[in-house]
């Protein structure tokens, strides 16, 4: 089996620390080292180095090689721009068959926190032996929810599928869009729904099937590309043709088409680190606290609160639900309950023309 992290994404809601020349995936958010080396180390307790790969786009590239040396420099597959997940995933996948046609891929994004990384090893290890022994299927990982989360995608539960000591696989019925809080409620009582991770694991022949069935326009740039793989023109024909793919999700594109899909629910501890409000959780959890914080800061009063100071000393009195990170030309401040907002931040900076602070 060979793994890919997924590590293209700039992360905009934990801005300002996370910016388009430094995303959040080379940032030490949850632990000491970067989230990108955590998920290296975690993946590699289950496969060789030299069967991980990472895809990433040019303006990361020399960045995250510094974050990962083990990596052999063949092992990076970069796409020249942003163009959706379905390419992305068409891409690696075509590039890693090229080099073992029977092979199996687990796609893992790049920037989430696992508790148990042992657990998680167990997990990643069963689902690709539910993928060799069901090569017509596409395999997820979905978590047990442990709280009505309205911030995640759901799996809802079919019938059991096969077990192996204690880990089973489950026929996916359907997946559901983020929900509100009242119908996060009932998923949870239910029993019937996990948590999206968005970590796929599929034969790399299968997968470019449905690209091929479903979106054939992309299975047609992909194969240009390919053609020109391990040649001089193969850079040229990258920058030409990966912009002839179809703009969309893997989601979108091929999971919401096809009905084989099976799911091996994980009990490894996971986070989305996608929002500060989802560092303070995780944080305060891991240190038995609930006001995190980072340099500078003095804390008066203060409840369920994470302070980033930079250079200067920030004093907070009294605050409750509250996040403060602090760069050199940017604050954050904003209610924890909020905090998926920031994004919005982003997109008032493009309509201002204030570039220089994305």
């Amino acid at each position: 089996m060979y793994a890919v992290i997924m590590a293209g994404g700039q992360g905009t809601r934990l801005w300002p620390l996370s910016r388009q020349k430094r995303p959040k995936q080379l940032h030490s958010l949850v632990g000491e080292k970067s989230l990108i080396v955590e998920t290296f180390e975690r993946i590699s307790l289950t496969l060789d180095p030299k069967n991980i790969f990472i895809s990433t786009t040019p303006e990361y590239l020399i960045e995250i090689k510094k974050h990962l040396p083990e990596v052999s420099a063949d092992n990076f597959i970069t796409e020249p721009y942003p163009m959706g997940t379905a390419a992305a995933c068409g891409l690696v996948s075509k590039i890693i068959s090229l080099r073992d046609s029977n092979a199996i891929v687990a796609l893992i994004a790049s920037d989430a926190y696992v508790k148990n990384k042992k657990r998680f090893a167990e997990v990643l290890k069963y689902a690709g032996e539910v993928c060799a022994t069901n090569p017509n299927h596409i395999i997820t990982i979905g978590i047990k929810p442990d709280r009505p989360e309205v911030g995640y995608g759901y799996i809802h539960l079919g019938k059991k599928h096969g077990s192996k000591s204690d880990m089973s696989a489950y026929e996916v019925e359907r997946f559901v869009e983020k929900p509100d809080l009242e119908t996060a409620e009932k998923y949870l009582k239910s029993g019937e729904y996990l948590w999206n991770t968005s970590m796929f694991i599929w034969k790399t022949s299968l997968i470019l099937d449905l690209i091929e069935k479903d979106l054939p326009k992309t299975s047609k740039a992909l194969d240009k590309i390919a053609g020109e793989y391990g040649k001089a023109g193969y850079a040229k024909a990258l920058e030409k043709h990966y912009r002839e793919t179809d703009d969309t999700s893997i989601d979108y594109g091929i999971m919401e088409k096809n009905k084989n899909i099976l799911v091996v629910p994980g009990d490894f501890g996971w986070s989305d680190v996608g929002t500060w409000n989802t560092i303070l959780e995780v944080l305060s959890e891991i240190n038995g606290v609930d006001v995190v914080s980072r340099g500078h800061h003095i804390s008066v009063n203060d409840s369920n609160i994470l302070v980033m100071a930079g250079e200067k000393l920030i004093a907070t009195v009294g605050l409750k639900d509250v996040v403060v990170i602090d760069t050199p030309d940017a604050l954050l401040i904003c209610k924890s309950s909020q905090a998926h907002r920031v994004k919005e931040v982003i997109s008032r900076l493009k309509d201002e023309n204030k570039h220089q602070y994305l």
